[in-house]
């Protein structure tokens, strides 16, 4: 039999599970995920819309409330709604439309559940007839100007319909001074902006085919970030954001990103907001519940402050279940 020496014996650095009871282990677990960890995705479409949805949280106005009462229930505590547009144009008119589909679905939200946290998308992309981004001159430049003016139209229109949190989308140099400036001019200085780090990626697809935003150029090149560049990249926007006026930050997708929300952690103290598009979903069901919920446990223990996924509702009853 060998006999460590006092020199030899090996010290603790870690846990060993060999070593160490079930209480004890109950004590050592670290921070567990939680539903309040989670928020959904509500994709809110067109009152005539056929039934049965290949995304979660996809539904129509008729059925918001019950869906977001739904969540409230399970401890779900966010939902960013995304609305499809309705009469749409070279200059996204029905963007600010009095009354219009996302409007409609912030006063609802609120409505049912008043503590679940709203963040609504700023972008011209679901209100466009050519479903970009941002609105194009004459000659098919981008029209910064208008397209500023634009998000911070729609942000103070979404903040007078009670959204606490408004999310830029495209990834236009000056765009979240603009939004910010003009919910401050319009007293919304509570009102968090919360832009995107959006890669390019074929994780988007099933979301813009169900909401009709897939750009009539056939890609977003140049509103989204190079993947191959991701890492050094995104700290370089996250920092310009920041210094713009942003609260918070949310990165998409986060699937195949998961080395860039730990560099995002490591370099940001605000809030970062991982978001599992909706290429991830048919991912997330072929893992199973169980292992859907170890994934999202993985981004919350690589930095994100907080999840958006369209496996919330799973990942919230698969945790509320009680345990043998």
């Amino acid at each position: 039999m060998t006999i460590l020496t006092e020199r030899e014996a090996p010290t603790p650095d870690g846990i060993d599970p060999a070593r160490v009871r079930r209480a004890v282990r109950a004590l050592c677990t670290g921070p567990a995920l939680i539903a309040a960890d989670l928020s959904a995705p509500l994709l809110v479409l067109p009152d005539d819309a056929p039934e049965g949805s290949p995304l979660p949280g996809a539904v129509t106005l008729a059925a918001v409330s019950a869906t977001v009462a739904r969540w409230a229930e399970l401890g779900i505590k966010g939902v960013k709604v995304f609305a499809y547009g309705h009469d749409r144009d070279g200059r996204a008119s029905g963007a600010t439309a009095p009354g219009n589909r996302m409007v409609r679905t912030i006063a609802a939200v609120k409505a049912t559940a008043a503590d679940t946290a709203v963040t609504t998308e700023v972008c011209g992309c679901s209100w466009t007839d050519h479903s970009e981004c941002c609105l194009r001159t004459g000659d098919g430049g981008i029209d910064l100007d208008a397209t500023y003016r634009l998000m911070g139209a729609m942000a103070v229109q979404h903040a007078d319909a009670g959204t606490d949190v408004v999310s830029p989308t495209a990834m236009l140099d000056g765009s979240i001074r603009a939004v910010r400036a003009a919910l401050d001019e319009a007293g919304h200085r509570d009102v968090g902006v919360n832009p995107n780090l959006a890669l390019h990626t074929g994780l988007y697809g099933p979301f813009k085919a169900l909401m009709a935003t897939d750009p009539r150029a056939g890609h977003r090149r140049g509103f989204q970030l190079e993947p191959g560049r991701a890492d050094r990249d995104t700290i370089v926007r996250a920092r310009r954001w920041i210094t713009e006026g942003a609260d918070s930050l949310t990165l998409q997708p986060v699937m195949t990103a998961v080395d860039v929300l730990v560099r995002l952690r490591d370099d940001q103290r605000v809030p970062i907001v991982a978001y599992s598009t909706s290429g991830e979903w048919a991912a997330l069901q072929a893992l199973g519940t169980a292992g859907m919920v170890e994934y999202l446990a993985m981004l919350k223990r690589s930095g994100a402050d907080q999840i958006l996924t369209f496996a919330a509702e799973t990942a919230a009853r698969h945790l509320e279940a009680p345990r043998a």
